[in-house]
């Protein structure tokens, strides 16, 4: 968890120091107000049996009131501002790490990106995130604030019996470094593997939920549901075992300090016999030891979150591992050329028989051909960087220089307009589902481009026109629809290689027709790619004097051609 202390310091340095302090001043104000009462409510009563024998004595009760009141104000101020200003900077470190995370994860090449489920990454960018809360609070501010606290009031008792003092604070601070060293050794592997089992199980309940419909109509729900079942009770057993020694732990130091406890009455109680202290000061030893006892009490339910803050910041460290960084990548200003050798890709069939070479130019267009499964997508994923070549002996080199794999994930995407074979709709509007990642456009460009897809009449018909909520994932629209709203926010970008997996899927080879011929234009100035099933009428009418044409089905590649 270094990486992430590190980060804490840099960003919130100053903050930790004032967070400490309104601790300290919490705690030393309770621990204060508890010795003091416990001192004046002995001395009075002492005072009141003096009275009442006859002797006659002088007992000033407004200046240890007025201690009073100032420890049970400063307490109550010291609480509220402490509370306030921590879990502020608490929500400003959680901004800070979601911030470097984010920052930095734009560095990851998209093969690692695209390694994870969605499921996974929810747990990484949500739970793993807030885990890391508990770096400030417990494992930082908590610490300190309570080794000062027992060094403060072990100072000031110093003043009235140096040795006693010596002692209680060497036990304090022993018996807490011991405690949080137990508890870590303790906890720490059954957290972990609890964090990393809800993981699991938090990825498979989504997945079985999003086939929730499937499942029941062919009556396999409770089939699918026996697994989760099972992992969720080893889970109950490794929490339970976690519980369990966690309250030995507490058993444990709960039994220290009673042990101590009684040690120190039978001294106190030895020294007012021996006329060294008095009773009133007898008292405030004991109710100091009781007030300190309080902060160490919380150590196992603090620090037993170790195990899971820490899996959490080793996952998350690993995703944005140093190697990822843009100092050892290469950046691209202008890609003018694509060149290809693709062999023995397991998830290109052809590649195993022959180099799968080509070379594509600006202005060009490559076709692709190729029944389900001969690996056109694959090819598009190795080119867009979404996956990496398998074998040595593969290449692809931009501008004639520079492997794909060393150019940076930001630059490449930066150039690259690419449009899968799923239907990607996010949870929002119609324009925000055009625009996302793109300044403020015109609304008139909005429109045009939803034109040149033909779904401009559909969109003048919306409730709210280009503001109508899509639902989640787009769910409100059809297919086909969501299909043209992805190619119409291609269209709004400017990239110079654009990949294009099957573009038309679910809609109509008249309307198809119609599109291409509307963007033709757009495309003619790009670097293309095109995967399709086969070739429709209106691409080699359209195209053919600029066209290269592939075929992946498994043929030999003699119509493989380089114009």
């Amino acid at each position: 968890m270094r990486y992430w202390f590190d980060l804490l310091i840099k960003s919130q340095g100053s903050r930790l120091y004032w967070g400490v302090l309104w601790v300290v001043i919490t705690t030393i104000s309770g621990v204060s107000l508890l010795m003091l009462s416990g001192w004046f409510i002995t001395a009075t009563s002492l005072a009141g049996i003096a009275i009442s024998a006859g002797i006659v004595l002088m007992f000033d009760m407004y200046m240890p009131g007025s201690g009073i009141r100032f420890f049970a104000l400063s307490r109550t101020v010291g609480r509220y501002t402490e509370r306030v200003y921590n879990h502020d900077t608490v929500l400003r470190l959680i901004a800070k790490f979601r911030v470097s995370t984010f920052e930095q994860l734009t560095c990851v090449p998209m093969s690692e990106l695209r390694a994870s489920s969605d499921s996974e990454w929810l747990g990484k960018l949500t739970a793993d995130l807030d885990a890391l809360d508990s770096i400030l609070l417990r494992y930082t501010i908590a610490p300190l604030a309570a080794v000062i606290t027992i060094l403060l009031i072990s100072g000031f008792l110093s003043f009235i019996w140096l040795e006693l003092a010596l002692c209680l604070g060497i036990f304090f601070l022993v018996l807490y470094i011991f405690n949080i060293s137990l508890t870590i050794t303790q906890t720490k592997t059954l957290a972990s593997a609890s964090s990393q089992m809800l993981s699991t199980l938090r990825a498979d309940i989504i997945e079985h939920l999003k086939g929730a419909f499937e499942l029941q109509s062919y009556q396999l729900m409770q089939d699918h549901e026996q697994p989760i079942l099972m992992r969720l009770e080893k889970l109950g057993d490794v929490q339970q075992r976690f519980n369990g020694r966690v309250a030995n732990i507490q058993l444990v130091l709960d039994l220290s300090l009673a042990v101590a406890l009684s040690l120190l009455i039978f001294v106190v109680l030895y020294a007012v016999h021996s006329n060294h202290i008095n009773g009133p000061i007898a008292v405030l030893w004991v109710m100091m030891f009781i007030g300190m006892s309080e902060i160490l009490q919380s150590v196992p339910s603090q620090i037993s979150s170790w195990g899971k803050t820490d899996f959490a910041a080793n996952r998350l460290k690993e995703m944005i591992k140093p190697q990822h960084s843009l100092a050892n990548q290469v950046e691209i200003k202008k890609l003018d050329e694509l060149s290809v050798h693709l062999e023995h890709e397991a998830k290109i069939p052809i590649t195993g028989t022959k180099p799968l070479i080509f070379k594509l130019q600006q202005s060009q267009l490559l076709l692709v051909l190729g029944r389900s499964g001969s690996g056109k997508s694959s090819l598009a994923n190795l080119l867009t960087g979404l996956e990496t070549d398998t074998h040595h002996g593969s290449n692809i080199i931009i501008n004639d220089a520079h492997k794909l794999q060393l150019i940076s994930s930001e630059s490449w995407c930066s150039h690259l307009g690419y449009l899968e074979q799923s239907n990607s709709l996010l949870a929002g509007t119609l324009a925000y589902n055009l625009m996302v990642g793109l300044p403020d456009l015109p609304e008139s460009q909005l429109w045009s481009v939803l034109k040149l897809v033909e779904l401009e009449q559909w969109a003048r018909a919306l409730p709210k026109g280009l503001n109508t909520w899509l639902g989640e994932a787009g769910g409100s629209v059809s297919g086909g629809q969501a299909r043209r709203i992805c190619l119409a926010r291609l269209l709004l970008r400017a990239p110079d290689f654009v990949v294009l997996d099957e573009p038309f899927n679910g809609v109509d080879a008249q309307m198809a027709a119609r599109i291409w011929q509307n963007i033709s234009p757009w495309i003619a100035s790009k670097m293309v790619i095109l995967l399709m099933h086969e070739q429709a009428a209106y691409i080699s009418d359209a195209v053919s004097k600029r066209a290269v044409t592939l075929d992946v089905n498994g043929s030999d590649l003699s119509n493989c051609n380089s114009q």
